[in-house]
């Protein structure tokens, strides 16, 4: 059986074969029926094309769609639960379900004008990935239209929400080992390190087993060091003689000199290791740990771990102390929500909430306010810390993932990873005063210098653009091969 090569044919057949589907029945509500966890929301205006995108997965939602304005929820469900029910042989990789309301009538949609496509990228994605629906009772049912596959990227159009779907690919290609495959490599990011004196820059990407050391000065690439395997954050330590990059399938702290970049130390803080954050006095290493959802202090002078804070749902990268020291701010994945940690008591003491796929986060320096940069809603959350309340959502270019304080707390840069740009917001009045275009994919990874007059920001090959603020342009870009 051949995989389909007219679009045109496919739709139709796909049209068709939904068609033949009753839909006297209710539209079924899959967050109570196996898919409890809402991964992606967004609301799309009646007529109007839109684009979701989460973790590895594209939702292509084309123009037409929906008669009515809709909220559009990605659904899942614990991956365990799926593979107890999977056909023998078959590992699944990925499991989703549609829950579609019409805000006009609040009625659930079960068929939309148009199919909806789905993509789903994936080191385990082969020739023998098959493309399941999932019933209400959880049993798996072979789609009829194959998938198309194309590399390491499985598609399929879904022409409606009667039922979950699930990805699978034969047990014996899937890579088993963290050695092959990692321990949460399905999790991406990067990450960039300023040195004090603006000689030394330090970037990474989780997909990528090495870290790469720039020189500054010089403009080029001074050292790529390898040996990793999911690399997640770096930090330079005490006056930047040093600095410490995270390893969560490793689980450890790598300490490196930065003036010969030998490795110097390496702590075991746990598998999950992600952000890290450095006190004020430099004397404590705060690190988030996504998978034992917890944080672990560390003493710097010791290289030690003295104490595990838990309580947290899967702190990855946004990890934020107050410039007093008093308060930790964490950012959690599940649960859209910041854990605040009094670290006299090294207890969490408030969470806040309302937010839409929380990436990064900062703090003004009188500790008042807190920004953070939401990818489910496209916009820049103003948080008054001590009421714990979201004051003002500013609208910023589509997935935002920075969120950057300049150090006299004037400015604002917000990096739209999808738009590849950063939107400039002015702190007095959260207005976006300006944009800088640019860029490619940035992310969290964005620095000031300390006189505020540059900043450095790292896009999806690793390269470090660098930005004079006050002309609101990129002067020049360092790249490996540079």
């Amino acid at each position: 059986m051949k995989k389909f090569t007219s679009a045109s044919f496919l739709m139709a057949l796909i049209m068709s074969l939904f068609a033949a589907t009753s839909f006297a029945a209710a539209v079924p509500d899959f967050q109570t029926l196996g898919f409890p966890k809402v991964v992606a929301e967004q609301t799309i205006n009646a007529g109007e094309a839109a684009k979701i995108t989460y973790e590895h997965v594209e939702l292509k939602i084309p123009e037409g769609t929906f008669t009515n304005k809709v909220k559009f929820q990605v659904l899942e469900g614990n991956l365990e639960d799926f593979q107890a029910k999977a056909p023998k042989g078959e590992t699944v990789l990925k499991n989703f379900a549609f829950k579609v309301t019409d805000l006009t009538t609040n009625e659930r949609v079960g068929k939309f004008n148009k199919p909806v496509l789905f993509s789903y990228t994936s080191p385990d994605i082969n020739s023998s990935s098959k493309y399941y629906n999932i019933k209400t009772d959880g049993t798996f049912a072979l789609n009829n239209v194959l998938p198309e596959i194309h590399g390491k990227t499985l598609t399929h159009p879904n022409p409606g929400a009667p039922v979950g779907w699930a990805v699978t690919s034969s047990s014996s290609t899937v890579k088993k080992t963290a050695e092959e495959k990692g321990f949460d490599d399905d999790i991406t990011n990067n990450s960039l390190a300023i040195s004090p004196d603006e000689k030394l820059a330090v970037v990474s990407d989780s997909r990528e087993k090495s870290i790469r050391v720039f020189d500054l000065v010089k403009g080029t690439l001074h050292k790529e060091i390898h040996g990793f395997i999911t690399p997640r954050n770096t930090v330079f330590i005490g006056d930047g003689s040093e600095f410490v990059v995270s390893d969560s399938t490793l689980g450890t702290l790598r300490f490196y000199d930065a003036n010969n970049l030998t490795l110097k130390d390496e702590v075991v803080v746990g598998p999950g290791a992600f952000g890290t954050a450095i006190s004020p006095d430099k004397e404590t290493l705060y690190v988030n740990n996504q998978a034992h959802s917890s944080v672990t202090i560390v003493d710097l002078e010791r290289r030690k771990p003295t104490e595990v804070i838990t309580g947290f749902a899967q702190p990855r990268q946004g990890i934020v102390v107050s410039h007093d020291g008093r308060y930790v701010f964490v950012t959690n994945f599940k649960g859209d929500k910041v854990s605040v940690i009094d670290t006299e008591t090294k207890s969490i003491v408030r969470e806040i909430t309302g937010f839409s796929m929380i990436r990064a986060i900062s703090v003004t320096a009188d500790g008042r306010t807190l920004y953070a940069a939401n990818s489910g809603r496209d916009s820049i959350s103003v948080v008054d810390i001590s009421k714990g309340e979201i004051t003002n959502e500013i609208k910023v270019g589509r997935e935002p993932y920075g969120a950057a304080l300049s150090p006299d707390g004037k400015l604002l840069f917000a990096s739209s990873k999808l738009d590849n740009r950063i939107d400039v917001i002015n702190t007095l009045d959260n207005r976006v005063i300006e944009t800088i275009k640019g860029f490619t994919e940035p992310r969290q990874a964005i620095i000031f210098s300390h006189d505020g007059s540059r900043a450095y920001v790292l896009n999806r090959d690793l390269s470090i653009s660098r930005v004079d603020v006050k002309a609101g342009m990129i002067t020049d870009t360092f790249r490996a091969n540079k």
